[in-house]
C-alpha cells in the first residue's frame, strides 16, 4: 500500500484524486489547539463546466491553485485539519472559473462528510447538541442543521392507526402553542407514532381528521388517563373505540386520596402534647409503609425501629400507625381494597367497592368515587383487557431526560425530531446537496 492511501485509509478518505506525499503531516496550533494537518493535492481533467455545462473540449483550462482546510474526525484524540491544494480551471466557454470537487466534502463546505455522518449517529444518543458540538470542533448550529439534512419524521397520515392506541401528554417547550404536547403509540408494539405540539382538543381533531373515517373506524382500543377532552375526542372520531382507563393511574388517584387524609389526620394532632406529638412523627416518617401494597409489606424480618425502640415488621409498624386514628384505619381499608381489585383485575369487586356507602370518610373518598364512576366503562375495560399506558409512561421518562440532558429546546420542531430520532420513528435522509466530483 502507497504512503497516499495508507493516509486516506486513516483519516477514511475514498477520492482518488486526492493524492499525498511524504512528510504530508505537520502540527499546527490553530485557535487554541494543537491540531494535526494533512497536506494533499487535488488536481484532475474535468469532463465539463460546473457553471455552464459545457463538454471540456479542451474548452477548460487549469488555471493555479487554490488552498481549503477541511475538517475531518479526530486522530488520537487531535483536532485533525486536511489542507488541499485544489486545482482552479477556467472555462473559455463561459470565461468562468471553478475549483476541482471532492468526496471528501460538498461544495462550499469546509467539514468533511465523515464529520457529519458522525455527528448523525451521535444525534441518536441522549446528549446535549452543546456537548456534540464540543466533541466534533463544531457550532452548535452546525448541530442543528445536521440534524434537519439528516432525519425528517415519517409521515403518519399516510399509514394505517393500529388496533389499539395509547394516548398520553408530556411538558413541552415554552415556543409551543399549548403547555403539553401530546403524544401516542402502538399498544400492542409499543412504537411511538407521533407527536402533536398541542394536547388541546380541537388541535387533537384537526390532527385525526387527516386520517380517512376507515382507518380510524379500524381502531379497537385506546387507553388514556383521566382527561375529559380525550373522552370526548375517542367518541367522535373513533365510533369503534372503546375506552380503558389506564390502571396506573386508577391507583394513583386513591393513592393521592389516601394521602391526602393522612395528611389532615396529622394536622389535627395537638403537637404541644408529647404523645400526639410521637404519633405525628411516626405518621410522617413512615408514610411509604402505609401506601405501599399491603402485600408486599415485609412481616416475618423484624428491624430495631428506634422511633418505637423495638424490633418490628413492616406489617407491625403500619398496624401501630393505623392504631393512633380509627378514621384512618377504615381509609387505610378503602385504600387496599381497590388497590386489590385492579391487582386482581376483577371487575366485579371494584362495582362493589363503587356501590359501598363513604359518607363516614372524609369528603376527598366522594370525590374520588364520583370520579371513579364516571370512567366506570374505561376502568371496567381496563380490568379486562391486557393494554396499559406504562410503556408510554417510560417514554415520557425518557423525554424528560433527554430535554433536561439537552439543557431544554426552544424550538418545538427541534425537540420533536431529536425525540423520534433518539427514540425511533425518523427517517434517514442523506443530504440532498450531495454531488459527484468532476474527473
Amino acid at each position: 500500500m502507497s504512503l497516499s492511501n495508507l493516509i486516506k485509509e486513516t483519516l477514511d478518505i475514498l477520492d482518488l484524486n486526492l493524492i499525498f506525499t511524504e512528510n504530508c503531516l505537520t502540527h499546527e496550533k490553530i485557535g487554541n489547539h494543537i491540531c494535526k494537518v494533512y497536506s494533499g493535492t487535488l488536481t484532475y481533467f474535468p469532463e465539463k463546466c460546473l457553471h455552464c455545462q459545457q463538454e471540456n473540449d479542451q474548452t477548460i483550462i487549469k488555471y493555479g491553485w487554490k488552498k481549503v482546510m477541511v475538517l475531518v474526525n479526530d486522530v488520537s484524540e487531535y483536532k485533525t485539519y486536511v489542507r488541499i491544494k485544489k486545482q482552479k480551471f477556467l472555462c473559455k466557454s463561459c470565461n468562468r472559473s471553478f475549483l476541482a470537487e471532492s468526496t471528501l466534502t460538498e461544495r462550499h463546505c469546509t467539514i468533511a462528510r465523515r464529520v457529519k455522518l458522525s455527528i448523525a449517529e451521535k444525534l441518536k444518543e441522549n446528549t446535549s447538541m452543546t456537548g456534540i458540538a464540543r466533541a466534533k470542533h463544531v457550532s452548535t448550529t452546525t448541530i442543528y442543521r445536521v440534524l434537519k439534512n439528516f432525519y425528517t419524521p415519517l409521515s403518519q397520515k399516510k399509514k394505517t392507526l393500529p388496533t389499539v392506541l395509547c394516548f398520553d401528554e408530556f411538558k413541552s417547550v415554552k415556543e409551543s402553542s399549548g403547555a403539553m404536547s401530546f403524544v401516542f403509540m402502538d399498544g400492542q408494539t409499543k412504537e411511538l407514532l407521533d407527536i402533536v405540539e398541542n394536547r388541546k382538543l380541537n388541535s387533537l381533531k384537526k390532527y385525526f381528521y387527516s386520517y380517512a373515517y376507515k382507518t380510524r373506524a379500524a381502531v379497537q382500543y385506546i387507553v388514556i388517563d383521566m382527561y375529559k377532552p380525550y373522552v370526548t375526542l375517542v367518541k367522535k372520531l373513533f365510533p369503534n373505540a372503546k375506552l380503558i382507563i389506564d390502571r396506573f393511574h386508577i391507583v394513583q388517584h386513591i393513592g393521592r386520596t389516601f394521602l391526602t387524609h393522612r395528611i389532615q389526620q396529622m394536622n389535627q394532632l395537638n403537637r404541644k402534647n408529647y404523645q400526639e406529638e410521637q404519633q405525628y412523627k411516626h405518621l410522617k416518617k413512615y408514610w411509604k409503609l402505609l401506601q405501599k401494597n399491603a402485600w408486599h409489606l415485609e412481616h416475618k424480618k423484624q428491624v430495631w425501629h428506634p422511633s418505637f425502640r423495638a424490633h418490628l415488621t413492616e406489617s407491625e409498624v403500619v398496624d401501630r400507625l393505623l392504631s393512633y386514628s380509627p378514621e384512618l384505619k377504615q381509609g387505610y381499608g378503602v385504600y387496599q381494597d381497590f388497590l386489590a381489585a385492579v391487582r386482581m383485575k376483577d371487575s366485579h369487586w371494584f362495582q362493589e367497592l363503587l356501590k359501598q356507602n363513604y359518607s363516614h370518610l372524609p369528603e376527598k373518598y366522594a370525590t374520588t368515587i364520583q370520579t371513579f364512576k364516571q370512567y366506570q366503562e374505561g376502568i371496567l375495560n381496563a380490568l379486562e383487557q391486557p393494554y396499559s399506558n406504562g410503556s408510554l409512561e417510560c417514554l415520557n421518562n425518557h423525554i424528560k431526560v433527554l430535554k433536561r440532558n439537552a439543557y431544554g429546546f426552544r424550538s418545538f420542531y427541534n425537540f420533536k425530531l431529536r425525540i423520534l430520532l433518539t427514540l425511533g420513528t425518523t427517517l434517514f435522509n442523506p443530504m440532498k446537496k450531495n454531488k459527484p466530483a468532476e474527473k
